[in-house]
């Protein structure tokens, strides 16, 4: 396999929505789901500098059709996001959707078939279409949420109410990660609450969150001196797949995001600072994700391996991280497999502030699944908008001192994409 791009191609442009419900987010609250896409969509574009039809070719990515109604994403959205007679296509890779697109985009771009591509990802985990309505929506129970995702799911490993995704998710790498490096129970349950406030204190600085509440203040609500009082209470922290906890998982969302990619030297005369895509990986497998050791995903060792050999880097050139994390431990063990952080360490790089955006092994800075939130399509694309605005310096109050040179983002696609992808500085 080659596994070259024999032209550089860059990202002009991001765009994402506030993350959120659309019934309830007060910015958000009465927008449709087509509006939802078209602001992504606009920044996106504005953030480059070109209009719609400017683009040669859009990848619209959209996982959940049954809340969202949209099984013809590209056409279906064409005239709202100004593509109309335009190349387009749907496509879906679960979670890690945006970034598959940005790497077919990529493709394209390199093999001299398209100079400019859009790619956008739309999901709706908290709403749905309302009967017939094309523009009013509804609430989704939690459990039809996951009931519709596990339709993703090898049936073989399914149970009538969907793949259990949180025992295989969570607790079975807690425990394995605790036996393979002799970590107490203790220990992981104050560095998963570590983690977890760091979360918290990168979405309350984020305004386009889902929740932007520290956990010290959600505590102090709710009547806690301490905070990790309140983390290990049954009743606002309960057990999900034992050790690990409820407020180490996933905020379902619905949300947007967008991003425009181009010939590296068409995006110099854009309007603001591209990013080079340097290098991306995908690999998936089908179920079980691994063998005796839970912490170790075969799929996400290829997708490391092809994106650091074609983007020409290796960990220690990485400055900032993204990692899937759904789940706050497989996050960490991902980290680790990719030699960001030091196996056996990552917990206590967590309790020891360094995953902080002031850290020196910065995370998941605009608050990760947890905080941020997780609108599946979109959420690649959301990771990306993030390293993209702190590669340029304009993160705000959670910007990393020293602006990354190299950034790494890994999403999982459930079950299971895994995908990386490297952006460098131009």
């Amino acid at each position: 396999m080659r596994n070259t791009l024999r032209e550089r191609v860059a990202i002009s442009g991001v765009g994402c929505s506030r993350f959120g419900d659309l019934l309830e987010t007060p910015e958000l609250k009465g927008t449709s789901l087509q509006e939802l896409t078209a602001r992504a969509v606009k920044e996106a574009l504005d953030d480059a500098g070109i209009s719609a039809q400017d683009v040669d070719a859009v990848c619209a990515g959209n996982a959940m059709v049954a809340s969202s109604q949209l099984p013809g994403t590209y056409t279906q959205l064409s005239k709202w996001t100004g593509t109309q007679f335009k190349a387009g296509v749907h496509f879906e890779a679960q979670c890690s959707t945006t970034n598959v697109g940005a790497s077919l985009a990529a493709m394209a771009i390199a093999a001299g078939v398209y100079d400019t591509v859009l790619v956008y990802g739309v999901e709706t985990t908290r709403t749905k279409v309302k009967q017939y309505s094309p523009y009013e929506r509804e609430p989704i129970s939690h459990q039809q949420t996951w009931l519709w995702t596990d339709m993703a799911v090898n049936q073989a490993y399914g149970v009538p109410q969907g793949y259990d995704i949180f025992s295989t998710y969570n607790g079975l790498v807690a425990l394995g990660y605790c036996r393979k490096y002799g970590i107490s129970i203790e220990d992981f349950d104050r560095g998963m609450f570590e983690l977890c406030r760091t979360r918290r204190m990168h979405g309350a600085m984020n305004p386009k969150a889902n929740i932007q509440e520290k956990l010290e203040d959600r505590a102090a609500r709710e009547g806690f001196s301490d905070p990790y009082d309140y983390w290990r209470s049954d009743k606002h922290n309960p057990f999900v797949a034992w050790p690990s906890r409820l407020l180490s998982l996933v905020t379902t969302a619905d949300g947007a995001s967008a991003m425009v990619l181009t010939r590296a030297d068409l995006a110099k005369r854009g309007k603001t600072e591209p990013v080079e895509f340097k290098g991306f990986g995908i690999s998936y497998s089908d179920l079980p994700w691994y063998g005796d050791d839970p912490t170790y995903w075969e799929f996400d060792k290829r997708a490391i391996d092809a994106a650091f050999g074609m983007a020409n880097i290796k960990a220690a050139d990485i400055d900032y991280l993204h990692t899937h994390d759904c789940s706050h431990i497989s996050s960490i063990c991902t980290a680790e497999t990719i030699g960001y952080l030091d196996a056996g360490k990552g917990l206590a790089a967590a309790r020891d502030g360094r995953l902080r955006f002031d850290g020196n092994r910065p995370m998941s800075t605009h608050g990760g699944r947890h905080a941020f939130g997780h609108a599946w399509a979109a959420s690649a694309g959301s990771d990306t908008y993030e390293a993209v605005m702190q590669m340029r310096g304009k993160a705000g109050a959670r910007q990393i001192p020293r602006p990354p040179r190299v950034s790494v983002i890994h999403t999982h696609g459930y079950a299971m994409i895994g995908t990386v992808v490297v952006l460098g500085s131009l």
